[in-house]
Parts: structure tokens; sequence; C-alpha cells
């Protein structure tokens, strides 16, 4: 299995829109990490680990719930050390202080249907790899 371009990041009480969007990326045909289709073993932060590891961007859903959550600072904080590319994808809503200072420095996108953002994200991952 070749290793994915994408590693999803996002916070599980998003999990149906994270899904979505998930799946319209593959059809996008952007190979992906996520965790719900990905086994993660009996050690699963071993399993995100490396799977941040092979992934090449780091695609964040910030919204009003996963700006607060510890993973989030975590997968941003590993990516942001081993140089992987980041597109945030940002809810409506979300107040700016909220967001991490290393995502205020990089061109975000604006969270729509899963469909037309994994459009936007998979044309960000071509124009990157070109």
């Amino acid at each position: 299995m070749n290793s994915p371009s994408v590693f999803l990041s996002y916070a599980h009480d998003d999990k149906p829109w994270a899904e979505a969007f998930a799946a319209a990326l593959r059809q996008q045909g952007v190979s992906l990490w996520f965790d719900e289709w990905d086994k993660l073993g009996d050690k699963p932060s071993e399993a995100l680990d490396a799977a941040l590891r092979r992934s090449e961007t780091l695609v964040v859903v910030l919204d009003h719930l996963s700006v607060e959550k510890p993973a989030l600072f975590f997968e941003l904080g590993a990516a942001l050390a081993m140089k992987k590319r980041i597109i945030p994808i940002v809810s409506e809503g979300v107040e700016r202080s909220k967001i991490p200072v290393p995502l205020l420095r990089v061109r975000s996108l604006v969270k729509k249907d899963p469909q037309e953002t994994a459009e936007e994200v998979a044309r960000a991952v071509s124009a990157i790899a070109a």
C-alpha cells in the first residue's frame, strides 16, 4: 500500500461530516489516512504517529469543538516538527483568537459541504504535489 498523502485531523463530535469528506476525498483520488477506516490496532497512539509520519499533508478541520481538543495540538505540533504541509479547513463561526497561531499563517479553506470542500482540498493537494 502506498503511503497516504493526507492525514485527516478532526474532532470526533464532527464524525458524520468528516466521514463524508473523507469519502469525497477518496472519490477525488486523494490517498488519505482516516482513523475510522484505517485500523489502529492495540496501540492507537503508535498507529496515529506512524500514519502522520507517512503522510505528506495534514488536513485539519477546525470547528468550535476541535480548537479545544489536545489531539489537535499534538497532531499540529507533530506536523510542524516534521515540516508537513498543512491545510486548515475552518468552520464558520470559529473565533480567530481560538485558531492556533501556526494555522493563521497559512491559507485556510472554509468548511462547506463535504463534497465541495473535498474538491477544494484535492485541488490544493494536486497543486502542492506539482
